[in-house]
């Protein structure tokens, strides 16, 4: 039995034109309500890889804490008064941190794919969180920019660091997706995030709320406001910059059409 592959390409969503020119619509209710919905209905394919990604990142921290301070415990001790806080310790903090989320650049891009790939009405599986290593080294460029620009923002203003975070959000995605190179991915991000700041600001608050209940909680609602968060940056990125989503159908010689695959790849498609 012969068998024929066709190959539709289709675009969901905005494009990088669009983008730049403010021409895209961004209704935070709506965005919110999306991104509820992806993680109620991706919640358990999602929660190994968020849990792992944030596993990694405490790891990380704990380990350039101990490095750094030689007991974490000195750095819990100066928070509730025990102990002097020292310049030493900030200092740890800060370069702690930072070595964090450089160092697990590459599972937050993939993480970040997930979160699209629902987005476009894909599935995800745990293992997609290393998808993100095919993009390591410009995903892992981007990051340090980004982090660097914020810790100088927050030196002069510490709102400003959240602005900035804010207005960079779209370019690990922008280099996986529309493989842009960093420095690129960065002045798209900015110029296309500034044309709905407000809009983009009022997401990201009830992002922000979902954290500080997390944090409340003794992290128990972290494991909704992880999935959560790249659900919401999938759906955004979608709206804003667009998805391109390669389908291939296969046909048998009875003339019977049936999906074979669908995904994505090349410059303007969709690989996750």
């Amino acid at each position: 039995m012969s068998q024929q592959d066709f190959n539709n390409a289709l675009h969901i969503g905005g494009s990088i034109e669009t983008a730049l020119n403010g021409r895209y619509r961004l209704e935070p209710f709506e965005i919110i309500k999306e991104a509820f919905s992806l993680t109620f209905k991706h919640f358990w394919s999602f929660l190994p890889a968020a849990l792992c990604l944030f596993a990694v990142q405490v790891g990380i921290l704990v380990l350039m804490l101990t490095l750094l301070l030689g007991d974490p415990s000195h750095l819990f001790e100066g928070l509730v008064g025990q102990r002097e806080m020292t310049t030493d310790m900030v200092s740890s903090v800060w370069l702690s941190n930072f070595t964090s989320e450089v160092l697990i650049a590459p599972l937050y891009a993939g993480a970040s794919l997930m979160g699209l790939a629902h987005a476009i009405g894909f599935r995800s599986k745990p293992r997609h969180l290393v998808k993100g290593l095919a993009f390591a080294l410009p995903v892992t460029v981007v990051i340090c920019l980004s982090a660097t620009l914020q810790s100088v923002a927050s030196m002069i203003f510490p709102l400003l660091s959240l602005y900035v975070a804010m207005a960079f959000s779209m370019a690990p995605l922008l280099i996986c997706e529309k493989r842009l190179t960093p420095l690129k991915a960065l002045a798209v991000s900015f110029r296309a995030v500034n044309k709905k700041v407000l809009a983009l600001a009022t997401i990201y608050a009830v992002v922000g709320v979902l954290f500080l209940i997390s944090f409340v909680t003794a992290g128990f609602a972290l494991v909704w406001a992880l999935p959560f968060l790249f659900n919401v940056k999938g759906v955004i990125y979608r709206e804003m910059f667009g998805v391109g989503v390669e389908v291939t159908v296969s046909q048998n010689n009875d003339n019977n059409a049936t999906p074979e695959t669908s995904h994505s790849s090349g410059n303007d498609t969709f690989d996750a």
